[in-house]
């Protein structure tokens, strides 16, 4: 699965628990490997860095819009 900047992302959750979306904010690198910045769309305050791997991950989070 491809991420991009300004992409809508939807993580996964347990039975129970509403689905978060955020946005991709920007692209990084720490450590020589490639992170994301994703913003809650709720809580536009709060930014979480998580590695692309992790992104792609289809059983985490999925994409629901593909801004290009």
């Amino acid at each position: 699965m491809k991420v991009f900047v300004n992409d809508i992302l939807e993580k996964l959750s347990e039975a129970g628990h509403e689905p978060k979306r955020f946005i991709i904010k920007k692209i990084k690198t720490v450590n020589e490997n490639i992170h994301a910045v994703i913003v809650d769309i709720d809580d536009q305050k709060t930014e979480q860095l998580v590695a692309i791997s992790v992104l792609q991950d289809k059983s985490k989070y999925k994409i629901i819009k593909n801004i290009q």
